[in-house]
C-alpha cells in the first residue's frame, strides 16, 4: 500500500505519525501557550493542513477557541493573495475606519467583487478586545474576515472564518492569542494490569490511521518509532498509576510493565493524549530496563 503525502509542501511530514511527531516537538518547545497537549497541537497542524498552511503557521495563526478554528488576519491575507483568482487592495486605513476592496480574476482581467468595511462603531458594537491599544490591526483583521466570508470563502477550504477576536480571545497588536486558551476535560484511565503469570504477546492488530493517510509500516514499527528519546533521569521519573517509580521496581516486574504496554498501544484504543502518555511509559520502561541489565541502576 502506497504511502500518502499529506503535507506537500514539508518533506518531514508523510504520515499521521509524523504529525505526532511535530505536534510533539511543538508542545515540549513550550512556545505556543494555547496548546500544551499534544491533541491540541494535532488539530492545529490539521486544521492548517485543509488550507494549505504549514505546520509552524497553524501553531502560530491558528486558535481553537469555543470548538471553532480562528484564523490570524495574516494567514487569511495570505491565502487571498495567493490564491491566483482573488486579490485586495486596502482604500482606506485610520484609527476609526478600515475599508478592503475584494477582486476576483475574470476573463483575463481583474474585476471589484465588493467591499468590506469595519469602523469603530463597529468593534464596539462587537465588543472587540484592545481596540484602543491596536485599533488599525483589530479594525483591518475584521473587515479581512467579513470580506473572505462574504466574497472569497472558497480559498479557506469551507472553513467559516473567526478571528481570534470575534471569538473573545484578547490578542496582541499582531493577533497572536494572549487570552482564551482551551483547557479540555481530562479523562483518567486506569493503568495496564500487569498479572504475575508469564505475558502471553498477543497477535498484532492494525493500527486504525486518519481514513485520509496510509501508512506502509507495520504497527510495532509505528510505535519504535514514535518513542521519544529519554535520558536516565527522565526516564527515571516515571511512576504507576499508585505513584510508585518504575525504577524502583524489580527487573522483572518492569518487564511485565514493558509487555502490558505494549499490548496496549498495538490494541489502539486509546486517546492522543493518551498514547502519548503510554509511549513515554514505554520509553521510560525500556531505558530504565536496559540501565538494571548493564548494572548503571540497582
Amino acid at each position: 500500500m502506497s504511502e500518502m503525502t499529506i503535507y506537500q509542501e514539508s518533506a518531514i511530514i508523510k504520515s499521521y505519525s509524523d504529525v505526532e511527531s511535530v505536534a510533539k516537538a511543538m508542545v515540549a518547545s513550550g512556545f505556543f501557550t494555547d496548546a500544551t497537549k499534544v491533541s491540541q497541537a494535532i488539530v492545529k497542524i490539521m486544521a492548517g493542513n485543509e488550507i494549505g498552511i504549514g505546520p509552524f503557521g497553524s501553531m502560530n495563526g491558528i486558535h481553537i477557541i469555543q470548538g471553532k478554528p480562528a484564523f490570524g488576519a495574516n494567514i487569511m491575507a495570505s491565502k487571498v493573495k495567493s490564491s491566483g483568482r482573488y486579490n485586495y487592495r486596502v482604500t482606506e486605513m485610520s484609527d476609526t475606519i478600515c475599508t478592503i476592496e475584494f477582486m476576483e480574476h475574470f476573463n483575463g482581467s481583474w474585476q471589484a467583487v465588493g467591499v468590506s468595511s469595519f469602523s469603530r462603531d463597529d468593534a464596539k458594537k462587537a465588543g472587540t478586545k484592545n481596540l484602543d491599544k491596536f485599533p488599525r490591526n483589530m479594525l483591518f483583521a475584521r473587515a479581512m474576515s467579513n470580506g473572505v466570508r462574504w466574497y472569497c470563502p472558497d480559498v479557506m477550504n469551507g472553513s467559516t472564518v473567526y478571528t481570534p477576536e470575534e471569538l473573545g480571545a484578547e490578542v496582541d497588536q499582531d493577533g497572536n492569542v494572549i487570552d482564551g486558551v482551551v483547557t479540555p476535560v481530562k479523562t483518567a484511565r486506569p493503568e495496564p494490569e500487569i498479572i504475575d503469570s508469564d505475558f502471553e504477546e498477543q497477535p498484532l492488530t492494525q493500527i486504525e490511521l486518519s481514513a485520509a493517510v496510509q501508512d506502509t509500516r507495520t504497527p510495532r514499527e509505528q510505535i519504535q518509532a514514535a518513542l521519544p528519546s529519554l535520558t536516565l533521569e527522565e526516564a527515571c521519573k516515571a511512576v504507576d498509576s499508585n505513584g510508585k517509580p518504575y525504577h524502583t521496581k524489580s527487573a522483572s516486574v518492569v518487564e511485565k510493565i514493558i509487555s502490558a504496554l505494549w499490548k496496549q498501544l498495538l490494541e489502539n484504543n486509546l486517546t492522543v493524549d493518551e498514547r502519548a502518555e503510554a509511549l513515554t511509559k514505554l520509553a521510560s520502561a525500556i531505558e530504565i530496563l536496559k540501565a538494571k541489565k548493564d548494572g548503571s541502576l540497582s
